[in-house]
């Protein structure tokens, strides 16, 4: 399948630092550790690739160039790695990806002056689903604007009240459209395919479509992760 890649729609980023530069990374650490525990109700569970994850999300929210030294980082064919831009996180089910984010975001909203939104993709096509029509455009502004973290990308139902229409085929190409705030995605590996990032990275264009998948080759850092799960069934 040839794919025609425009990594050139970038034409520059403005990027937020969410956490204090000024303070050690290791402390940051620990105070993740410490909020980990308050938002999950157990502690936060250390692998050799745990750490490195959450580190690689410490350099990216102090806006630190060792963010692009990290070894889960995943280039894909053609892109680069670049701190300015936004995040996809690719890893099994039960890996930590929505936990450690959710504890980052806790951490990061403890300043007034941010706000990191989030939203689960079915949270968001429910919601979509019982909006009256004339509030479709708060629903969209709300979605299109702002820090957020997407959860769980490609796990939604197409949304059918309105005909049928696949939403975040939609809102990915806005918020790529707009270089002033950053997105933060998490995505599971296709289960045919387990820990394969270029097919888990495929399905995006075979789902939504090659104008969106090229923006977000664009407009995306890929974060893999290859641990086991670590829910306890």
């Amino acid at each position: 399948m040839e794919i025609n890649l425009n990594l050139d729609i970038i034409s520059s980023f403005e990027k937020k630092i969410f956490l204090d530069p000024r303070v050690e990374i290791k402390t940051h650490y620990n105070n993740f550790k410490k909020m980990y525990f308050q938002i999950n109700c157990r502690m936060f569970e250390e692998t050799y690739e745990s750490i490195r994850f959450v580190y690689t999300l410490l350099y990216y929210f102090t806006n630190k160039d060792n963010f692009s030294k990290s070894s889960l980082l995943y280039e894909y064919t053609s892109t680069n790695i670049n701190l300015n831009k936004s995040l996809i996180i690719i890893g099994g089910v039960g890996t930590g990806k929505t936990s450690v984010l959710k504890t980052l975001r806790a951490m990061i909203n403890q300043n007034p002056q941010l706000n990191l939104k989030f939203m689960t993709t079915k949270d968001v096509v429910s919601e979509y689903e019982s909006t009256l029509q004339e509030d479709l455009f708060d629903f969209f502004d709300k979605l299109n604007n702002g820090n957020l973290i997407i959860d769980d990308l490609m796990s939604e139902s197409i949304a059918s009240r309105f005909g049928k229409k696949e939403l975040f085929e939609d809102i990915l190409f806005k918020r790529c459209e707009n270089n002033k705030i950053i997105t933060l995605i998490t995505m599971n590996y296709l289960e045919e395919f387990p820990n394969n990032a270029d097919e888990a990275i495929l399905e995006l264009y075979q789902r939504y479509g090659q104008r969106v998948f090229d923006r977000i080759l664009g407009n995306f850092n890929f974060i893999i992760l290859k641990d086991k799960s670590f829910r306890k069934w």
